[in-house]
């Protein structure tokens, strides 16, 4: 496989020069790990936390050296990152710009060997997620993009759909799911197509690619989401939390619940919420 890496930004020129430094720098940050994260794909050593997850080594490094770089050039910005310390509160976000980072997401994927994994990285403004970057194992690309950015995978502008993908609905989800949600979806669950990568953030990104035509996630937290949200929206779908929205961020910690969402085109959110019965 050709594993030469070509990426460029969307047109920055409407972003004020604070964002515009902020995106250009996590671009290159996250550049910066993309041979450490390919060179220990499938051989990476691992271990288990007390939620049960599997963390790797390259989890625990790149969220290290990638925050590293980042907080040279902006040290009072807030940094977040699944693999950060555990705190007996969550920690306040108080800095207009805050980043928020899954070293890698997927990581069950990727410490036995299967691509779909990555890394995403977010930056939030005032709580809200403005820019997201991921970097895509599988497809050795880097998408990224945001709400008045547009979005771009590699060299290439990335649309979401309009229209289904296939003849029936097809979008990411990962079991399990809360069993009053299984049962409201017990019919359509027959109908439509599920795809489980394995990584949320992956989910997002074929959602921004036109690749799926939604996500349906309950078990994702924060980080899983935090950049595919703004890749999402610069490509043309909306994200909508189906509890209480966790953006605008106030406070962040690495064991913070799951903030279930969904994210697609206007046919899914109108078949899933048809399904849910709840109001859009």
């Amino acid at each position: 496989m050709d594993r030469s890496l070509t990426n460029q930004t969307p047109d920055l020129s409407n972003a004020d020069s604070a964002l515009q430094d902020r995106i250009l720098a996590g671009h290159q940050a996250v550049l910066a790990q993309v041979e450490y994260f390919r060179a220990n794909f499938g051989t990476a050593e691992s271990s288990w936390k007390k939620d049960g997850t599997r963390v790797t080594v390259v989890d625990e490094t790149i969220s290290r050296e990638l925050f590293l770089l980042l907080q040279k050039e902006f040290p009072s910005d807030d940094f977040c990152s699944e693999e950060g310390a555990e705190t007996a509160e969550p920690i306040r976000t108080k800095s207009e710009f805050c980043w928020i980072l899954d070293p890698v997401d997927g990581t069950n994927n990727y410490a036995v060997g299967v691509p779909e994994c990555c890394i995403s990285l977010g930056l939030l403004r005032h709580g809200m997620p403005v820019y997201g970057l991921i970097y895509d194992y599988g497809r050795d690309n880097l998408l990224q993009g945001g709400k008045g950015f547009g979005s771009i995978e590699g060299t290439n502008p990335v649309q979401a759909a309009t229209q289904l993908v296939n003849e029936k609905l097809t979008y990411c989800m990962h079991f399990p799911i809360p069993a009053q949600s299984l049962e409201a979806l017990k019919q359509a669950l027959g109908v439509w197509r599920i795809r489980c990568p394995g990584s949320a953030a992956i989910g997002l990104a074929n959602v921004a690619t036109g690749r799926l035509d939604g996500c349906l996630e309950y078990r994702a937290k924060p980080w899983d989401c935090a950049a595919g949200y703004p890749i999402c929206e610069g490509a043309g779908a909306t994200f909508h939390f189906l509890e209480k929205p966790v953006f605008p961020l106030q406070s962040f910690s690495p064991t913070m619940a799951s903030c279930p969402f969904r994210v697609g085109s206007e046919i899914f959110h109108q078949e899933v919420t048809n399904a849910l019965k709840i109001n859009r």
